[in-house]
């Protein structure tokens, strides 16, 4: 068991979740909780961030897939539902925190880590997903 706190590497960080994890949000994986991977480096592709003294975290969501057609995703709106049908993973998220904000459901339990090097990561502990919404981001709708 990994404690908050902890400096861990990718591998280690994999074997605890049973899961290669490839992108920053999962819901439900093995055992049912979430995890998100987050970073605050300078240069991060996404414009996560602390407040609260580190009790909360406000997570970008993720972009739609680069293609042909897209290039640049970065300049297109991100999206709660896939083309064809289902929900991406800010939809998942975002129906959690709604869920429980309408009191259907308890928060969702979301463990989160957090890339400090390439290949380096610390756990930051697991959090409760209360809240999640749209805002402007750079001419764009992000999650």
């Amino acid at each position: 068991m990994i404690n908050p706190g902890e400096v861990i590497s990718y591998m280690e960080m994999c074997h605890e979740e049973g899961v290669n994890l490839q992108r920053g949000m999962n819901f439900h994986l093995k055992g049912g909780l979430s995890v998100i991977l987050m970073s605050l480096r300078p240069g991060a592709p996404y414009a996560d961030r602390i407040e609260g003294n580190g009790k909360v975290l406000i997570y970008e969501g993720h972009d739609v897939p680069k293609t042909k057609d897209n290039p640049n995703p970065k300049i297109v709106d991100q999206v709660a539902s896939n083309p064809g049908s289902g929900l991406t993973q800010n939809g998942l998220f975002s129906e959690a925190a709604q869920k429980y904000k309408k009191g259907e459901s308890e928060p969702e339990l979301v463990k989160v880590y957090e890339k400090i090097r390439p290949g380096i990561w610390v756990y930051n502990g697991l959090f409760r997903l209360i809240d999640a919404w749209k805002e402007m981001s750079n001419n764009r709708q992000v999650f």
